[in-house]
């Protein structure tokens, strides 16, 4: 029964999303059960506009759907928001793919590798995750504008890999203690390098716990808000948090508009997931490997 609770809470939210994107503006304004709910069918005019705003395509403002005059989404930007969509996939997709390589070597040196110093630097980077990231929101702020790199995706790319990467390095230092060494030593003795041992034995060995990691990357990523919201100002920079958080501060709210981006926004994560989980070991990921 708990379950179900969570997740009504999980899915009531989306469900009303997908449901609020194709209702017309007047009938999602109006009263809960009553009748003008979809009295004329479903629109999706707002997809529509989503789409073509770029090519200068113009809101049918006496769409007969539609009494509330459309006069501010020019205002909302809504045109950019393809640009923006991309923005967050390509920062998202560079950080988990930065995650996915550097977490792996890392935990890789820090599990095989007996060097000075291991287990305080280990410590050191799992202790910088302790820090609230407000904390950091303004030095970060003051970093990127000494390196000219304010409104420039490759700020928010490096801040993102920094927060993400002690979770990713702690996660598969535990994965890789599951791996029996010796399977290690095996090819080291048959004549590979270690940089072979690696590409071929230990990484295929933990591709779960790689693209475990590398998911968790992409989704940190695709929903940070607080240092996208300093450091990218310009609109042609925005990613899609900072872009919604802007809809839902201005001066007109358009709910049905809202609700198809918000529905658009949700399907890069979707797609993403579906990919990632098909070549997720559940059981793998719990711990239970047996070798």
């Amino acid at each position: 029964m708990i379950i179900i609770i969570f997740l009504l809470f999980l899915f009531v939210p989306v469900a009303f999303s997908v449901i609020g994107s194709i209702m017309p503006e007047t009938e999602l304004r109006s009263p809960p059960g009553s009748r003008l709910w979809f009295a004329r069918g479903p629109t999706t005019v707002y997809y529509q506009y989503v789409f073509l705003a770029p090519f200068g395509f113009e809101f049918p403002s006496q769409d007969p759907y539609i009494r509330y005059e459309i006069r501010s989404l020019v205002i909302l930007n809504i045109a950019y928001f393809g640009k923006i969509l991309l923005n967050s996939v390509i920062v998202a997709g560079a950080v988990a793919v930065t995650n996915f390589f550097l977490a792996s070597l890392a935990a890789f040196a820090f599990t095989r590798i007996n060097f000075r110093g291991r287990v305080g630097l280990f410590t050191f980077i799992l202790i910088s995750r302790l820090l609230p990231p407000v904390v950091l929101a303004v030095p970060y702020y003051i970093l990127m504008q000494t390196l000219g790199l304010v409104n420039n995706l490759g700020s928010i790319i490096l801040i993102h890999i920094v927060l993400t990467l002690p979770f990713s390095i702690w996660y598969l230092v535990l994965y890789y203690r599951t791996i029996p060494v010796e399977i290690e030593e095996a090819s080291r003795v048959d004549g590979a390098t270690l940089w072979q041992t690696v590409r071929y034995i230990t990484m295929p060995v933990a591709s779960t716990g790689l693209l475990a990691i590398a998911l968790f990357a992409f989704l940190t990523s695709y929903n940070e808000f607080l240092f996208a919201h300093f450091l990218l100002g310009r609109i042609d920079v925005q990613t899609v948090p900072v872009f919604i958080a802007s809809m839902a501060t201005a001066t007109d709210v358009y709910w049905a508009m809202m609700y198809a981006i918000l529905t658009l926004t949700m399907l890069p994560m979707i797609v993403v997931i579906l990919l990632i989980l098909k070549f997720i070991n559940i059981p793998k990921l719990a711990g239970a490997v047996k070798f």
